[in-house]
């Protein structure tokens, strides 16, 4: 019997990495506050927005703004806050400066400042579907496209000059731990258990009998990692393989950044549109451009298998894939790992939530995820 474990966001995280999409449009705004350096015209501008000034009398260039203003800078021009403040300096002086973001920028503003997180997949979803419903889109599904590629090439630069050469051993302990038969849905208890040769009810039964305890090993294990970073590659053990479903940065023109949610209601009528410029940045479309996703399917049909959840939302820019995993017939157990607050209040029933939405089979749902009292925290 395997395991699989499908690691997101959250894992880096947890290993310290700043490696949330806020965190990142924070560096972008660091990045074009660096940018000001030597600019001499009126005007900073990328292809996610426009940033001018409006009143010659009250400041010469930016360079001034950013590198000689004391609010920005100490006496020894360090800089005393971040890009992010500059950005909300200049929008507090309409008078001197205008801020134009394209929709799709200002849809990720606005998602940081009502809700301190922000989705940028589910966001180029959202925007790409209205292009298809709002004759009156003020904006094209190519424009938001090579917003999407900008955004794409920035966050690898970003996520490159970030990294990590340690491991948490109580999730590397978890990930080559022996299954307990407690963890296995009512309906697939007997594929697994004939599977590994064992006819028990939970680990217990076998703990002192050495031989018989050692079926309980996973005969493989694979690390599906959905980041881009290399964190997973900590994470060392002789079953142990990886698999960077979404590319890593070692390789960038395989990365996939996109959405792929194809249960959605509104997906069909994307692809009746006859339109390649929609499909351009659907995951399962992206997916064939290398082995990444034959190699995860050879693994599921391989044997009946365990699903570890180790800091992916499980939202629904992945629905398809992890569906596939989900409802698969040789998935046993769905296993979350959950993160607790100092405060005592934790995610599990937020994080079930959102593993839900990926079954279409709500039954296979209640059978296979591990309730709340056999799961762990990360």
């Amino acid at each position: 019997m395997n395991r699989l474990v499908i690691i997101g966001n959250g894992f880096d995280i947890a290993h310290g990495l700043k490696t949330s999409y806020m965190d990142f449009i924070n560096w972008y705004w660091d990045k074009r506050i660096d940018s000001f350096v030597g600019n001499i015209s009126k005007v900073s501008e990328d292809c996610l927005c426009k940033l001018t000034i409006t009143d010659d009398t009250n400041i010469s260039c930016w360079n001034v703004l950013a590198f000689e203003n004391s609010y920005f800078r100490d006496i020894r021009g360090n800089k005393t806050c971040s890009g992010y403040d500059v950005i909300k300096e200049i929008q507090n002086h309409p008078e001197i400066f205008s801020v134009d973001c394209t929709q799709f920028f200002g849809t990720i503003l606005r998602s940081i400042e009502k809700r301190g997180w922000v989705d940028i997949e589910n966001d180029y979803y959202n925007l790409l579907k209205r292009c298809t419903e709002d004759a009156d889109c003020d904006y094209t599904v190519k424009e938001l496209n090579e917003q999407l590629a900008f955004l794409q090439d920035k966050l690898v630069e970003y996520l490159s000059s970030i990294g990590t050469n340690h491991y948490i051993k109580e999730l590397h302990d978890a990930m080559i731990t022996f299954f307990d038969p407690a963890d296995f849905s009512t309906e697939g208890r007997k594929k697994a258990l004939d599977n590994i040769g064992l006819d028990i009810k939970s680990y217990e039964e076998v703990e002192y009998n050495y031989e018989e305890r050692n079926k309980l090993r996973p005969e493989r294990i694979m690390l599906l990692s959905f980041n881009y970073t290399a964190t997973a590659k900590n994470y060392n053990n002789f079953n142990l393989e990886y698999n960077f479903i979404h590319g890593d940065l070692e390789h960038p023109k395989n990365i996939i950044f996109g959405y792929g949610d194809e249960l959605d209601k509104d997906y069909q009528d994307i692809l009746d549109r006859n339109d390649n410029e929609l499909l351009k940045n659907v995951k399962s479309v992206k997916y064939l451009e290398t082995r990444h996703y034959h190699d995860m399917l050879e693994f599921l049909m391989a044997a009946p298998f365990q699903v570890l959840i180790m800091g992916h939302s499980c939202g629904n820019s992945d629905r398809t894939l992890l569906n596939t995993v989900f409802e698969h017939e040789n998935c046993v157990s769905i296993k979350p790992f959950f993160h607790r607050w100092a405060d005592g209040s934790d995610n599990y029933l937020e994080l079930v939530q959102n593993i839900s939405r990926n079954f279409t089979n709500m039954r296979l749902f209640r059978d296979r995820v591990v309730n709340k009292e056999q799961c762990k925290t990360i």
